[in-house]
């Protein structure tokens, strides 16, 4: 019985002791060395005692020549360690470097989330992927290269709007270049040089990159833009444009070429002859103009405010008012108008019986026993109107004085 317990103990640490030794992350690069621009496939392999949850996080190394990206989505499997079964997350990545020599990447930090078997609470994970080492060599005859695509197959192609042709100075040209190659990215592929002859200004646009994935593989594009201004006639030549590129297959320097394109620029046509007529003219009638206002401002003021008042005169103005408050039945509004327009008028001014009767109902309306808001404002306008068009009130009337003439 002793000897069974001392078994299962002794089994119990040597698994325990197993597990540990497991680490939850670790790195296979299935080849260290690699031509300059060359892809370099890493897998990154997450350990897991139950099923993962969410999505892992990696805090990449930024390393100086070197582009390190993460390519497609993880591959989930599993694995026997022992008596143990571990979840297994695969993820690939995958680095170009334009520097020769033994590139040292270091480790960096790794998260990730796993269950407790298949439905257990989740747990945090953090880990570190180790660093690991590679040898980059540059591909013999390429020392003149500053930028090296490695790849099998490069395809370069381009679009003109409008297509080139004779045209005159001042003219211009959009062109777009797209470059794609399978297995590398947008990113590692080589800008294209910005050339341009005497007599031609190039504007060069923003560039982006697309990468397609699909069942592992993936198709690297880049699209660059180019506007050409021809400025001066004649002959003009754009340079052609070549990619180079290393084939690691058949281990040879290639080329991509766009040929050269040959433009006949005629001159701009003569501007036609200037009948524009002088403007000093008219620059000093307008500083004369400026300087009599601004010596007659205030007469100019005076007349001004008389011509206002001539179109729109003060009785005017309180008759809109008083109609107005009559036709939203504003019994408040309409009184207070109504005092205004009363004291517009002559010292003789007497209301018709209508007029008077109308104006009387809007008083007992407002400062009556028992105020109402059943007042009408019909009455009133009707009566106004009938007043003013018999001749009651003369809309231009001069303004009467208020005191009695002397020696009458």
């Amino acid at each position: 019985m002793k000897i069974r317990i001392w078994l299962i103990v002794c089994c119990c640490i040597y698994a325990v002791e197993v597990w540990a030794e497991i680490p939850a992350v670790t790195v296979h690069v299935p080849e260290t060395k690699a031509w300059i621009g060359q892809r370099v496939q890493i897998f990154v392999e997450l350990r897991a005692s139950g099923t993962f949850a969410g999505t892992a996080g990696f805090d990449l190394p930024q390393l100086p020549g070197v582009l390190l990206m993460k390519i497609g989505n993880p591959v989930v499997g599993s694995e026997e360690i022992g008596d143990q079964s571990w979840f297994v997350q695969t993820h690939e990545f995958a680095l170009f470097s334009q520097k020769p020599g033994v590139l040292e990447v270091p480790a960096f930090a790794v998260r990730f989330s796993h269950r407790q078997d298949f439905a257990g609470p989740v747990t945090e994970v953090q880990a570190e992927a180790p660093g690991w080492n590679l040898a980059i060599e540059r591909p013999p005859g390429t020392e003149r290269i500053g930028f090296l695509i490695v790849t099998e197959s490069l395809e370069v192609t381009e679009t003109w709007e409008p297509r080139p042709g004779p045209v005159r100075a001042g003219a211009m040209f959009k062109r777009t270049i797209v470059q794609q190659a399978p297995q590398i990215p947008g990113m590692a592929l080589a800008p294209m040089p910005a050339a341009a002859p005497k007599g031609v200004r190039i504007y060069t646009g923003e560039s982006t990159t697309e990468d397609r994935f699909e069942r592992g593989d993936f198709l690297g594009r880049r699209r660059d833009t180019f506007t050409y201004l021809f400025t001066e006639p004649g002959t003009v030549t754009l340079p052609a444009l070549s990619s180079m590129w290393w084939n690691p297959r058949s281990k040879t320097l290639q080329a991509t070429t766009l040929p050269a394109v040959v433009v006949q620029v005629a001159p701009a046509p003569a501007a036609p002859p200037s009948t524009a007529r002088p403007v000093w003219p008219y620059l000093s009638a307008g500083a004369l103009a400026i300087g009599l206002i601004a010596w007659q401002r205030r007469r100019l003021a005076a007349w001004l405010e008389q011509y206002r008042l001539w179109l729109n005169p003060p009785e005017r103005a309180v008759e809109r008012n008083l109609l107005r408050a009559c036709g939203c039945d504003d019994a408040k509004s309409a009184a207070a108008a109504w005092f205004a327009w009363r004291n517009r008028q002559p010292i003789d001014f007497r209301p018709g019986p209508e007029l008077d009767s109308a104006v009387l109902r809007l008083h007992r309306n407002l400062f009556g026993p028992e105020p109402g808001d059943s007042w009408r404002g019909n009455a009133l306008a009707c009566a106004l109107r009938k007043n003013l068009a018999t001749g009651k009130k003369h809309r231009f009337q001069k303004k009467h004085s208020a005191l009695p003439l002397l020696n009458a």
